[in-house]
């Protein structure tokens, strides 16, 4: 079992499974979701903008946030004694 190059603890024990991209969704919804309706509202821009402007904006921020987010969530559930198996 690979371990931590920081601490030491073995890798692979805690599974955070689908709470991750959840809260990914969350925050890059809250992103992405004003921008767009502002930028709807105040400048009326052609579809085809909107079309090469949000998915990649999407995307970007997506790969940006997933790792940062499972990360936070593993470190809160190491912390909590948590290993994500339902088990205690």
């Amino acid at each position: 079992m690979e371990l931590c190059n920081q601490c030491g603890e073995h890798l692979g024990k805690i599974r955070t499974d689908d709470i991750a991209p959840y809260f990914t969704i969350i925050i890059v919804g809250h992103l992405v979701v004003p921008a767009l309706l502002i930028l709807e509202r105040q400048y009326h821009p052609e579809q085809w903008i909107h079309f090469a402007i949000w998915p990649a904006l999407t995307l970007i921020l997506m790969f940006y946030f997933l790792p940062r987010v499972k990360g936070a969530l593993l470190g809160l559930m190491w912390h909590l004694g948590l290993r994500g198996d339902e088990h205690h």
